[in-house]
């Protein structure tokens, strides 16, 4: 079985390279190891309004438009950001099931062939091309293709078989616990919650994500190399000791792994790109990458459709990846030494620099402009943020 592009993975990052490698008149397969596109769902469902320069926004993908985030600190307080400043995760609340459903229902409209329950085992490179060897239902069989892009997510095979360097240390990967509760009434659903404090989530942060009527999403991500317990135990303390969440029902659980290091180095070898979680595109502070994973898929997509035209698969050939990347890789390195900074600081300076912001118009400052107002009111942490924002 041949064809230009081989998709391992079939999240946003995947769908999105197969359906525009597909318009670009690429023949694609895309492969899923899993039955179920969708599923298990293992994100808060949270995205900024920039999806809809790749999908048009529908009520059966979308659970809740909310127009803001609330940051609140160990003690209480809360400072209030719109949704165009509060990032990537931000805008809408989706059904991810459903939205990850419809991104793969456009590759195949665009003429990608999909393959669910189908596992890559193997990647050889055979004269100019790469041998994949697929696992489907006990059978297997060989895909030989032009470029094979790796959005196989966090534990990314392909990254390793190309020789990519994808290795994650302790810190930079957070552990996820989330509950959908039900039954919440008494917790302003236009906005999204996230929850600061080492009691809460030693290493991230808690989140309250709506869903609509009395239902939301509740989780958090904690680092394993600051926390010797689970994220299910913190999990538990948070909607036990919530107001909002006392007498809410939990319908349903979800677990997993984000990670939040720097970017990598390279993302490209010899007929292979990565994307999404493979390629650690993935915002370091919020955990959020369905925006910069459909994006990274059209980059792929595109250098796939120029490097074939021209006849050279090499690393050299994929450069067009690297460098269409890099304004998400540049944004990524600067929120990772943030997450860094952040990541060491106690309960006491999160409240500072929270209560620094009270009665700030957030919505009226530039990022320069809030930085400045953090540091005037707390110049103890001028020295940490000088390297990263080019202080004086």
């Amino acid at each position: 079985m041949d064809c230009d592009v081989l998709v391992v993975g079939g999240g946003p990052a995947g769908a999105s390279a197969a359906r525009f490698a597909s318009e670009f008149g690429l023949d694609t397969l895309l492969v899923e190891k899993r039955q179920e596109i969708g599923a298990p769902v293992r994100c808060a469902e949270g995205v900024g309004k920039g999806v809809e320069e790749f999908i048009d926004v529908d009520s059966r993908f979308l659970s809740k438009e909310v127009v803001g985030a609330r940051i609140y600190s160990p003690e209480g307080r809360y400072v209030e950001m719109s949704d165009e400043d509060a990032g990537d995760e931000v805008g809408y609340i989706l059904e991810r099931k459903v939205f990850d459903r419809e991104l793969v229902k456009m590759a195949g409209r665009a003429g990608a062939e999909t393959m669910l329950r189908t596992r890559a085992s193997e990647m050889t490179w055979q004269d100019g091309f790469v041998e994949t060897r697929l696992v489907r239902n006990g059978e297997t069989k060989t895909v030989r293709s032009k470029i094979v892009i790796g959005a196989d997510g966090v534990e990314s095979k392909v990254g390793r078989w190309a020789g990519i360097d994808t290795s994650l240390k302790l810190n930079d990967i957070q552990s996820c616990a989330q509950y959908l509760v039900t039954g919440i009434d008494s917790i302003d659903m236009d906005y999204t919650h996230f929850y600061v404090g080492n009691d809460v989530a030693p290493g991230g942060y808690a989140w309250i994500f709506p869903k609509g009527d009395d239902k939301a999403n509740v989780g958090l991500g904690v680092s394993p190399a600051i926390t010797d317990k689970k994220a299910i135990e913190h999990l538990d303390s948070f909607v036990d000791s919530h107001p909002a969440l006392e007498g809410g029902r939990v319908i349903e659980e979800v677990y997993g792994g984000v990670p939040v290091s720097a970017p990598l180095k390279q993302v490209t070898a010899d007929n292979t790109m990565l994307v999404g979680d493979a390629a650690r595109q993935v915002n370091p502070i919020t955990g959020g990458g369905i925006l910069n994973g459909l994006e990274a898929g059209k980059y792929a997509a595109e250098t796939a459709r120029n490097a074939i035209e021209t006849e050279d698969l090499t690393k050299s050939g994929l450069k067009q990846y690297e460098e269409a990347r890099q304004p998400i890789a540049r944004e990524n390195q600067r929120n990772y030494e943030f997450k860094e900074i952040f990541q060491d600081l106690d309960d006491e300076q999160f409240n500072s620099l929270i209560s620094s912001l009270d009665g700030v118009n957030i919505d009226e400052l530039s990022v320069a402009g809030l930085i400045s107002k953090i540091v005037l009111k707390n110049p103890w942490i001028k020295g940490q943020l000088k390297d990263i924002l080019k202080l004086p």
